[in-house]
């Protein structure tokens, strides 16, 4: 039996960037004056997730400004200066492999190599979706002068329980090793795309994503090697949670702004406490969602996030951001 052909996905939005000798494909929109201390927020997608993931909160974060019926048409409206970075992490959307075994520490320290290789010097406020919600909290324990202000969605992982798996390395050997099966059998492209529509099927009030039109799936889910790197990420959720549970034991979380949001009555006491890491900290409950949020209530992570960035510009306790932080929202 052939293999089915790989077809060529239109070209993403954004960029490629190098960071560490590789290729990183980044969305980074908004903020014209791109000034040293222009506000930034990075968003960091759960497992196996892409930049296509956030469309509808960047949607409402950077909306389309209104034009008047009787302005030109060839007048280009000014954009708000909040500017809003979204960057595939290794593997997954259309960034590059990367060799080795993915942790925590190894994610918070490449968040901050491409922040430094795009410019950004001035802390950030991160928003973590599910597993990017880890990895959002690790940068803020081992880097906070990099972090102004923290999102956390949904970043509990209540179906992973037991003891963390021995032999790491095997694991994320066999876990390639399958999604190089299914490469060489031409299913890659169907594969990964199919699991993200059953994830919205079953994680999702919707039961559909606002972004899944034309090869848009196809394109940020279906390269190669999406489908591989989601398995490594899965096959290591425990040992995150064991290193996130020593990290909290051993760095302290900086005492910045932090929105902790969660469906109605889901874990109130694992969000209570997550919020709780910082005396900025805040679980809100959302309504009418399940856990993929940023498709379910894309407006409720735009709001906290902007919560966010005006606590951030508030002054003490922590690190003074510029004032435009205070202006970047409405």
């Amino acid at each position: 039996m052939l293999p089915l052909p790989l077809l060529p996905p239109r070209r993403p939005p954004g960029r490629f960037v190098a960071v560490w000798g590789r290729a990183v494909h980044l969305v980074d929109e908004g903020g014209a004056e791109r000034g040293p201390q222009d506000p930034v927020v990075l968003l960091e997608s759960g497992l196996g997730g892409s930049w296509l993931g956030w469309d509808p909160v960047v949607a409402e974060l950077l909306p389309e400004p209104d034009v008047a019926p009787d302005v030109a048409a060839d007048v280009a409206p000014v954009p708000g200066p909040l500017r809003v970075l979204r960057a595939d992490r290794p593997g997954l959307g259309r960034s590059q492999p990367a060799p080795g075994v993915p942790s925590l520490a190894l994610r918070a320290a490449w968040t901050v190599a491409l922040l430094d290789a795009v410019g950004v010097r001035a802390p950030v406020v991160v928003c973590g979706h599910s597993l990017g919600g880890l990895y959002a909290e690790a940068l803020a324990r081992l880097y906070p002068h990099r972090v102004a202000g923290v999102v956390l969605v949904e970043a509990h992982a209540p179906n992973v329980t037991g003891e963390v798996l021995g032999h790491r390395r095997s694991r994320v050997r066999t876990a390639r090793a399958v999604g190089h099966a299914v490469r060489c059998a031409g299913l890659s492209q169907v594969v990964a795309p199919a699991v993200r529509r059953l994830g919205m099927r079953t994680q999702s009030v919707r039961r559909g994503d606002q972004a899944d039109r034309g090869d848009a799936y196809r394109s940020a889910y279906g390269a190669g090697h999406c489908f591989t790197e989601a398995l490594v990420e899965r096959v290591l959720v425990r040992d995150f949670l064991a290193e996130l549970a020593q990290l909290r034991a051993s760095a302290r979380f900086p005492q910045v702004p932090l929105r902790v949001l969660s469906g109605v009555g889901a874990s109130p006491q694992v969000y209570g406490a997550q919020a709780r890491m910082s005396p900025l900290g805040r679980h809100v409950e959302v309504e009418g969602t399940l856990h993929l949020m940023p498709v379910d209530r894309p407006d409720a992570i735009a709001a906290a996030v902007c919560e966010t960035v005006r606590e951030a510009a508030a002054g003490p306790p922590g690190p003074l951001p510029s004032p435009r932080y205070y202006d970047a929202c409405p």
